[in-house]
Order: structure tokens, then sequence, then C-alpha cells
């Protein structure tokens, strides 16, 4: 099914017509029980996978149980000025909430129909009576390229479901996927410059099968024993890219990928714009985690993750840091990101972190900025040095986190038996956590140890039933966190910077925040 774009009419009084044009999936699912309009048009609802709970163990050789997860919808389309969405749920509700809230997106409800009106592209989130089940509403703004079957050096795939496998590209290269096409595969670049993933397709991981490793026993049994990751398994990131100069990635959405969304190693002028990462319900399905990368730009992405959500790291720890030198140039620093305008819901992790990684000779001039965090599991900005780099000149700016959902016990386990779903009590994750620690797996170098300085928190806004907190540690005398400062904490819409300089935990050799 192909729709073309559609004038329709919303139930919502009063309102404009407006065009749009809602795009197919070939391989949706119908498990998810929602029935969508688009300015009249009935839209395609994909099923995506996402998990349902926090249990977790680091990978000890299968994947999760499909009981700890759960079917919520997706839908998509390209709007310009207006759209006028109808959302018919598939069960009876009392409340319905649209995050995030800074969108200020009012629904109508009328029986089990919901109408509202889009004024601005992006990520919403439809939720009714909670989380679960959600529906994922992704809408864009008109495409600023064309892109066509004979542009040359493209590798291009059109309408219908793609099983792709391995997708490779090469310098000067064009993927391109267009909006009615899923492709069933991943995409991976070495040594490749000027290459660009565009469209607003789907990149689809599901059908990438993870390999089985020979290992000694006795060695499973330590690193089981360790609490590292068991490397019987070899698995795969949706997008890797290692060592690629001038890469643009824009527009697509990447579901079930089967590790990390995106991962780049050692790349430099990177972009990635409007990209969507979700049905991210496997162990460690983090979102975008970048390592030793310099000038990036991150823009308007919606993310939702089974493990941290955007993170600037080091060198991979399963990486030979001889490896740092490359083709001439030695890749040991992590320098000037920008990560703007994004929106992200962290199922169990970190939410804009720094490390754990932190194999390089300095992570600095990072910026995180006007990003909603409409769901978070562990600290939501986050700095974790566990390893030697001296993190310098960190700034997390206007960020909105909404913590007035449950809270639930962390499950170390494989089964879903093992989750409690009664919610903990005045519980939240901590608005900023920042520390210098040795994590055994992560922490590759035995007698060095980094620092954490000049970093700046500005305007950070938190809802819900709990006094937001920070908390700062260091690992020695020597190895601090310095210069934390503080110009404006805000809770429920009243500033609260003082009471959380009271609540402030501070853990040893750390320096109390500056509070402005």
């Amino acid at each position: 099914m192909k729709l073309s774009s559609v004038i329709g009419i919303s139930l919502l009084a009063g309102s404009c017509l407006a065009a749009s044009r809602v795009y197919d999936d070939p391989a949706p699912g119908r498990a998810n029980g929602y029935a969508v309009t688009v300015d009249g048009a009935r839209a395609v609802v994909s099923d995506v996978r996402n998990s349902a709970m926090p249990v977790n163990i680091r990978w000890p050789g299968h994947q999760r149980d499909l009981d700890q997860t759960e079917i919520g919808g997706l839908v998509r389309f390209e709007f310009d000025g207006t759209a006028q969405v109808e959302v018919t749920a598939p069960r009876d509700f009392r409340e319905v909430k649209i995050r995030p809230y800074s969108k200020g997106v009012k629904p109508v409800a009328k029986g089990r129909t919901v109408a509202f009106e889009l004024t601005r592209p992006g990520a919403y989130s439809v939720e009714f009576d909670g989380i679960h089940s959600n529906l994922l509403v992704l809408a864009d703004a008109p495409a600023e390229y064309k892109i066509e079957k004979s542009t040359p050096n493209t590798l291009y795939y059109g309408p219908g479901a793609h099983e792709a496998g391995l997708i490779e590209l090469k310098s000067g290269q064009t993927l391109y996927i267009h909006e009615d096409a899923v492709v069933f595969g991943r995409v991976f670049a070495r040594d490749a410059d000027n290459i660009r993933i565009l469209g607003r397709g789907i990149l689809d991981g599901s059908h990438i099968k993870a390999e089985i490793l020979p290992i000694d026993p006795k060695l499973a049994e330590e690193q089981r024993r360790k609490g590292f990751a068991i490397t019987n398994y070899k698995r795969y990131d949706a997008i890797r890219l290692e060592y690629c100069d001038d890469v643009l990635i824009d527009g697509i959405t990447v579901r079930d990928s089967p590790l990390y969304n995106i991962r780049p190693i050692a790349c430099r002028r990177l972009a990635i714009r409007n990209v969507k990462l979700c049905g991210n319900w496997r162990y460690n399905s983090d979102g975008i985690d970048m390592h030793n990368c310099e000038n990036v730009r991150i823009s308007d992405c919606f993310i939702r993750t089974f493990d941290d959500c955007i993170c600037v790291k080091g060198f991979d720890y399963r990486m030979d840091e001889r490896e740092m030198l490359h083709d001439g140039y030695l890749h040991d620093v992590f320098t000037n990101a920008v990560i703007e305008r994004c929106t992200v819901w962290c199922d169990w992790g970190k939410s804009l972190e720094i490390g754990a990684e932190t194999r390089a000779h300095e992570i600095g001039d990072i910026t995180f900025r006007d990003c909603d965090v409409i769901r978070c599991d562990g600290a939501v900005c986050d700095i974790q040095n566990c390893d030697y780099a001296d993190i310098h000149d960190i700034t997390f700016e206007d960020i909105r986190i909404e913590q007035d959902s449950p809270v639930y016990r962390h499950a170390y386990a494989e089964k879903a038996s093992a989750f409690d779903p009664t919610p903990v009590k005045n519980a939240a994750a901590p608005a900023f956590a920042a520390s210098i620690r040795v994590i055994p797996e992560y922490s590759k170098n035995d007698t060095r140890r980094g620092r954490n300085r000049d970093v700046s928190l500005r305007d950070i806004h938190v809802t819900g039933p709990v006094c937001p907190r920070i908390t700062l540690s260091g690992y020695d005398t020597d190895h601090r966190t310095t210069g934390v400062t503080v110009h404006g904490i805000y809770w429920n819409g009243r500033e609260v910077s003082q009471k959380v300089e009271k609540r402030q935990q501070v853990g040893p050799f750390a320096t109390s925040a500056r509070f402005k």
C-alpha cells in the first residue's frame, strides 16, 4: 500500500487544512492495535518492539526473552505547516499524555479517539494510562534533498522490503532508503570519506544474526564471575563507521538494532540529523556511541534505547590502543561536539553521557543543549571517567527532564520472573553525575587515571515528584571532579538551586559545585 499526499479534516474544531504524506511500511506487523489518520488519510501503523521492564544481564550468550518486551505502535509521515492527527487506541483509557511536554501538544479525547494538532516536526510519544505500549509519532518536515535512482554513486533502495544483509560503503557513495522502504541489514564503512546515508525509510536490524564463537568454558565462567560480557557471541552494530571523514546521516529510522545503533570510531566532521532510533529491546542496544571523533554535530534526533542513548567515548575497550594511529593520524582525542534538539527515552543506562570508556588524551569542548529526556533510567547528564582522559569544558544547557513516570527496581537476571512490578517510592535518577572510577572491564590502563574539570550546568528543568540532585566523586587527591558550575536547576517550574546544593551528594575527593 502506497499512500500519496492528501488533504483532510480533523476532529479539532476550527483547525486549518494542511497537506501531508504518510509513509508506507511493507513489513509493518499488526499487533499494536492502533488506528491513525493524518489530515484525514489512514496511516500505516507499524509494530515496534520495546523493552517492557528493566531486566538486564551482561551478554550471556543468548538474547533477551520476548516476555521482557512489548509491542508499541510507530507511525511516520511528512507534513508542511500543520498536521491534524487522530489516534484510536486499542483499549479504553482514563488519561492520555503526549511527550515531550515542551512541545505543548494538547490532545482532545472522545471515546477511544484522541485528536491533536502538530505545528512542528519532531518525535512525539502518545501514551495511554502510562508508558507501556505507547504510540511513537515521527513527523518529518519535507526533505531538503532529492535523490533519484540514477543519482551517481548511489546505493538506492526504493519502495518495498529489501534483504540487503551487509551494505558496505566506499568513499564518495550515498546510501539512500526511500520513505516507503524497509531495508533489512546493516551498514559498515572503513576508510571511506565523503559518504552519506539519506532518506526517510527504515534500516531494520532484526534479521542480522549473531555469530557463535568458540570459547574455553573456564574463560566463560571467569567472565561471568567478574560480571564481564561473555565473549561467546559476536554481534553487529546497525551502522558502524571506522576512520571515516566527512560523513552525513540524515532522516532515516533505525529499528531493532542487534547492538549499538550508530557507532562512529575515529571519524572526523560527522553530522547526524533527524535520525530516529527505536525498537531497541536487545541487550546493549545503545543509540549513538562515538569513540575518539572530532567535529561532530548531532541534531533533531529521536532515540529510545535499552542502554545508553548518546555517548561521547574514548577508544573502545575491545580495540587495541595501537589502532589509534591510523594512516598516519593519531586519533587520541575527542573534541568539538554539539548535541542539540534531541528527544531521548532511556530504558536502561544513561541518557546523555561522556564515558564510561575514556581512553583518550583529552575529551573536551562537548555541548549538550536544548534536549528533552522523556524517560530516564540512570543519571541523565553523566560523566564516567574510567580511564585516563582529561575531560574538560563540558556544557549541559537547557535540558528538560521528565521524571513523572513510575520507577522500578533493576533486575540483574535473565528471566522476567526476576522483575518486581512494584514502583519504588520517591526514587529518581540524578540530574547530573560525574565520577572518576575503575571499572575492570572498561578501564584498560592500570596506573593512569583521568580528571573531570570545567563543567557547566545551565537551565536544567526537572518535572517530577522528587527534587533533582547531583553527585560528584573523584578517585584520589590528584584525580578529581572540579570546576562544576550550576546556573539554575528548576523543579516543576521553580528554581531550587539552593535546595539542590544542600542535598548534593559529594563522594570522596570531589569538589563541590559552585551555584551561581
